[in-house]
């Protein structure tokens, strides 16, 4: 890990449509050479999540990464259990049996983790599923996204809560902290933050809900956009 001492900013962003999908971008971010500490929230488990890192250029220097909606943390390769140990009473069972009797297909095994239950149900559904969600696994919160994403995770995970925990381990300024992303699933994370970029191919979902007042909304897509957005900010002359 990068010496953090000569570090200015923190940028924690989003993977799939945020950093990635634009090869061009994500060469032109690795190459700017500017003192910004990268960190990368995903939604996806760790191991589906290394398997597009590693198809980055090696030059996109990584300090650390939240996964499985934040109920994961590595920084420096190494996985932070006092993290993950908070939520070492959760019981995704009864969310489980719910789903099944209601005919709801979970998503991929490679999706799942034991602090992280995603499954495909149809938007109609969201509202009177959180609620039965809700009473059956108490300690819970529920995360609906795009077309029928539907995530229940630990009340006291989440992306949002654990970039305030990264923000301490790692000792940053919350103001030179900037996060960055394109779906509904962010929209804890924009909350949070004092200063935020939605990248230009971002979902109405989020581009909706995002407090305008401290949101930069770029026309560019993907890594492009987070440069623009990193410009807007002041990080990039």
């Amino acid at each position: 890990m990068e010496d953090l001492n000569l570090t200015r900013w923190l940028l924690v962003s989003d993977v799939d449509g945020t950093l990635t999908g634009s090869d061009a971008g994500v060469l032109a971010l690795a190459g700017m050479g500017v003192q910004v500490a990268l960190v990368l929230n995903s939604s996806r488990p760790r191991e589906s999540v290394v398997q597009t890192l590693d198809l980055l250029p090696p030059s996109l220097r990584i300090t650390g990464l939240i996964s499985a909606m934040g109920t994961e943390i590595h920084l420096a390769g190494a996985e932070q259990p006092e993290w993950t140990e908070r939520f070492a009473d959760w019981d995704r069972k009864p969310v489980d049996a719910f789903m099944a009797r209601q005919g709801i297909l979970p998503h991929r095994p490679e999706f799942q983790t034991p602090y992280k239950a995603s499954f495909s149900v149809p938007p109609v559904r969201w509202p009177q599923f959180r609620r039965t969600v809700l009473d059956l696994a108490p300690g819970s919160q529920v995360i609906t996204s795009g077309a029928s994403d539907f995530d229940v995770i630990p009340a006291a995970a989440g992306k949002d809560k654990a970039t305030q925990w990264v923000v301490g381990k790692l000792g940053f300024d919350p103001a030179r902290v900037i996060v960055a992303g394109d779906s509904g699933n962010d929209l804890a994370m924009f909350h949070t933050a004092r200063m935020a970029i939605a990248v230009g191919n971002a979902r109405p979902e989020l581009l909706e809900r995002a407090d305008p007042n401290r949101t930069f909304f770029a026309t560019e897509p993907h890594a492009l956009g987070l440069i623009e957005g990193l410009k807007h900010w002041g990080v990039i002359r």
